[in-house]
């Protein structure tokens, strides 16, 4: 059982935090995996403008025109409203698949978002596949509006690997006690307890590194600060830093802030 003076001294640190601007700050490494989000525009797709025929006299063909022109209008719309209709058609799951993550690499998460939702929509999507557009959806949407707002898609694929980091560092980041004990469990579980653990992501578009993973496996320990959990956050860092010495980096905050907070030895 932890005794008083060892709460008082976390509940300092977590004062210490606020003072400096760290309990921001430390986040910047969540951030910081992301490509910077594109503004949030339109889909791209101009819904035509319809004719508006105001006499009845003067239209008999006139109106027969527009409700020619209005059914071929609104065929092509349902064609193409969410590229379901053409897609459906055109491009197999994986070819739809595969687009999204082109779109993502080229930091252009909502069209992508869109893709992603396609397959998740159509009834020939394999079981794997709609695994990865839950995965990808996570991934899109944690770009385009922060991390914890594709929580709810890495839940539903946390078989895949990239998801359950996108996961751990959804609820790091949600800095609960509960969520932070649960994202050490989800790391250690990947293998992460071990400093030498290293990890090969599907998609490049995903740019968490080796070093972020163990320094926000480091973060995590310090601040569950069970037994022995100093020691395997300084472990945790010690082997991030030596990895990425940079100071501005996200790894560089991170160690900079545990410094701050009084982690020895490091």
């Amino acid at each position: 059982m932890r005794n008083i003076s060892e709460d008082w001294k976390r509940i300092n640190g977590m004062k210490k935090i606020k003072e400096f601007g760290f309990s921001i700050a430390i986040f910047v490494f969540v951030i910081g995996i992301f490509v910077s989000s594109i503004g949030c525009g339109g889909n791209g797709r101009q819904v035509l403008e319809g004719e508006n025929p105001t006499s009845t006299d003067t239209s008999t063909l006139t109106y027969t025109n527009t409700n020619t022109n209005t059914n071929t209008n609104t065929n092509t719309n349902t064609g193409t409203n969410t590229n379901t209709g053409t897609n459906t058609y055109t491009e197999t799951p994986a070819q739809v698949l595969n687009d999204a993550w082109t779109n993502m690499d080229s930091n252009s998460p909502s069209q992508a978002i869109t893709q992603f939702q396609q397959v998740l929509s159509r009834s020939d999507s394999t079981a794997s596949q709609i695994q990865d557009a839950h995965n990808g959806l996570g991934w899109a949407r944690a770009k385009s509006n922060g991390i914890n707002s594709g929580m709810s898609d890495f839940q539903q694929s946390q078989s895949l690997d990239e998801s359950k980091l996108g996961y751990a560092a959804g609820l790091v980041q949600q800095a609960q006690p509960s969520s932070i004990r649960q994202a050490i469990n989800i790391l250690e579980g990947m293998g992460f307890n071990d400093t030498n653990k290293t990890i090969t992501l599907t998609h490049p578009s995903i740019a968490f590194t080796n070093p972020e993973i163990h320094a926000l496996l480091a973060y995590a320990y310090f601040w569950r600060a069970d037994t022995g959990d100093s020691d395997k956050a300084k472990a945790q860092i010690l082997a991030a830093r030596a990895q990425d010495s940079s100071t501005t980096s996200s790894v560089g905050q991170i160690y900079n802030a545990l410094v701050k907070l009084g982690l020895s030895g490091i």
